[in-house]
């Protein structure tokens, strides 16, 4: 059995959970840059290069591995973020420390990927079993089990999740989706109502609002979020904007995210918003106008979306030689995007 640990769910969540030395580049400029800013910049490749380098000086080669392993997973290339891993664990100490529990997780995560339930199962059962108290192995095994059809095991597993800490209200909402991407849709918000009525008493207006979003219930939603008048944050509005879009305001959902850029110009995700509203009323210049601006902010969690979206304002402008130039540069980013090789090949026709 492979050492078991910490979860860290989310693609490259764990990048803060070690400062272990990593092999280092130089700039033009003469400053140093390790593999671990590379993969924090979403500068996969480079970062596989220098993890690369590392590994072949022999120098700590868990980390290194480790290392390697993500940046093949910010590539989309699971088998080889697997395999690096597995020799990050071959690496490891005799007794497991939390790097170990936390390269065990992404294993877990690349074998998921390539469609390996069974061994991705196999590795969730051993953390649970090591840690029953583990909230987020139960959502990453529930997930493993869905895509396996065990509905009433994967079931069983969010609301042991949610029993294990029902105001984890980030968890609960990452369980209603993964609940409805699997077409349990209805149970989700089942799940999702039961913890509304019973920290109805001590929930804020965010998380109520963002519930009640969830299981449909957009009216509520905006009422709580509406209340947050003062000090209404990015993430706030966000889901404001998106409330006034499920009720079709796409008019006033514009002015929720404009209004929020008037004074605050460094969220990406906002620009995105944006853009796609304006998408939806027509106006597919400004849309694509708020993609390049949430572009030129450079926040690598949502450039891949954003430059996606710029793709298709373009098309929607009949550009189609810009949208294919485009669309070649973004799969050379990110080469396992599926849908967007579906565009291109659309792309080539024109």
């Amino acid at each position: 059995m492979r050492r078991m640990g910490l979860v860290l769910p989310l693609l490259l969540a764990g990048l803060a959970l070690t400062s272990c030395a990593s092999s280092s580049g130089e700039s033009s400029q003469g400053s140093s840059y390790s593999g671990m800013d590379y993969l924090e910049a979403g500068d996969y490749e480079t970062a596989k290069e220098t993890f690369s380098a590392q590994i072949d000086a022999g120098s700590s080669l868990e980390e290194a591995y480790r290392g390697l392993g993500l940046a093949c997973m910010g590539l989309g290339d699971y088998e080889s973020a697997a395999s690096a891993f597995e020799n990050a664990l071959d690496a490891a100490g005799a007794f497991p420390r939390t790097l170990e529990y936390d390269i065990n997780y992404y294993l877990g995560t690349c074998y998921y990927k390539l469609g390996e339930y069974d061994k991705a199962k196999e590795v969730y059962d051993a953390i649970v079993n090591l840690r029953p108290n583990d909230a987020d192995a139960y959502v990453l095994r529930g997930t493993v089990l869905a895509a396996q059809g065990d509905t009433e095991g994967m079931e069983q597993d969010y609301q042991t999740a949610i029993d294990l800490d029902p105001t984890d209200y980030d968890r609960v909402v990452q369980i209603y989706d993964k609940m409805a991407e699997a077409g349990d849709e209805e149970n989700a918000k089942t799940m999702v109502s039961q913890v509304l009525e019973d920290q109805a008493n001590s929930i804020d207006d965010y998380n109520a609002g963002r519930l009640a979003y969830c299981i449909g219930d957009y009216d509520t939603a905006k009422s709580h979020l509406e209340n947050i008048s003062t000090n209404r944050t990015y993430e706030v509005t966000i889901l404001l904007g998106k409330t006034y879009e499920a009720l079709g305001d796409y008019n006033y959902a514009i002015s929720v995210y404009q209004g929020f850029l008037d004074s605050d110009q460094t969220h990406a995700e906002v620009y995105n918003q944006l853009g796609l509203c304006q998408l939806q009323m027509g106006n597919y210049q400004d849309a694509l106008t708020a993609f390049q601006n949430g572009i030129n902010v450079g926040d690598s969690d949502i450039t891949q979306s954003l430059e996606f979206n710029q793709i298709v304002a373009y098309e929607y402008l009949e550009d189609f030689q810009k949208a294919k130039v485009l669309m070649e540069d973004y799969l050379k980013t990110y080469p396992g995007d599926e849908s967007a090789k579906r565009e291109y090949a659309f792309l080539k026709t024109r």
